[in-house]
């Protein structure tokens, strides 16, 4: 994903003001001729001039929060404001407090789902959420996952949108700094079927998945005879997908016993790709072909 806008924060407005009209008062007869028609000794002119009971007031609109309390909140944990990522594949994760997070689909009171909108102001709530570059929807109801951005200085905006992606006035914001340095590098040597791994991380950190979600870290997963998983969705566990959570940055894989029946002597190419704390796939990653016996 390109984003070429880079804009500072902007104030977001949540209310909208309204002048409240005045009517005419007490009017009764017809004008003619420019004659004006008097009621109780009062002029239809005199009585379209408010008194300070009929003056014209100002109120505020309410702001759509479909049935969300004033109380709510939502707030970036990862990454915090002025962060500086080492990678493009930038984690996040959301809490929020007096609101459900959940699927859209379908308008449920008090509920809705997160938005995240990058270098472009938040949605005026009750307006519907575009779909585009700049405002990326999940809508699966997921508080975590990948986003991609462009080497640069960043403004991203948390905002909640009910089950159809109409705006609601739960907002907040972080700036960051995203550089492309995270990198890894990948040393095998093989016997027979077994092959010997060894990764190591520049500028990122490989730790086990206890530790959670954090900025410019992860954990490692051995992809083997299969495409790296795309950026954002979950590494599958199975037989070409194995995991190493504990933190792992070497072992040994023995293919003929991790494919069983699929397997045959040959070439074989191990993506080590980079998961989240929660498994979804970064493009943190490296590969190699190895030939076993």
């Amino acid at each position: 994903m390109c984003l070429y806008n880079n804009t500072s924060r902007r104030a977001f407005v949540g209310t909208i003001s309204s002048a409240v009209a005045v009517g005419l008062a007490g009017c009764s007869g017809n004008q003619s001729g420019g004659t004006e028609t008097e009621t109780e000794g009062t002029t239809t002119e005199e009585q379209a001039t408010p008194t300070e009971t009929q003056e014209a007031t100002t109120t505020e609109s309410e702001t759509y929060m479909n049935g969300v309390g004033p109380d709510a909140s939502i707030s970036f944990a990862v990454p915090s404001s002025d962060a500086e990522l080492t990678s493009t594949y930038v984690q996040w994760k959301a809490t929020a407090d007096g609101v459900t997070i959940e699927k859209a689909g379908e308008v449920i009171e008090g509920a809705g789902h997160y938005h995240i909108l990058v270098d472009t102001d938040p949605v005026t709530p009750g307006e519907i959420i575009p779909t585009d570059d700049s405002h990326i929807h999940y809508g699966t109801g997921q508080t975590d996952g990948v986003l991609e951005l462009e080497p640069g200085d960043h403004t991203l905006h948390l905002q909640v949108g009910d089950g159809v992606h109409k705006a609601i006035d739960l907002v907040d914001t972080v700036e960051v700094t995203v550089r492309d340095e995270a990198s890894l590098s990948l040393d095998t040597t093989v016997d027979g079927s077994v092959v010997e791994w060894d990764v190591t991380a520049e500028n990122y950190t490989i730790q086990p998945v206890s530790e959670g979600i954090n900025s410019n870290a992860g954990h490692l997963h051995a992809l083997i005879d299969t495409d790296h998983v795309p950026v954002g969705e979950v590494i599958p566990t199975d037989a070409r997908h194995m995991h190493f959570g504990d933190g792992s940055t070497s072992g040994r894989i023995d293919l003929a016993e991790q494919l069983g029946d699929e397997y045959e002597p040959g070439d074989h190419t191990i993506h080590f790709q980079v998961g989240t704390g929660t498994h979804r796939a970064t493009m943190v990653h490296t590969h190699t072909t190895v030939t076993t016996e």
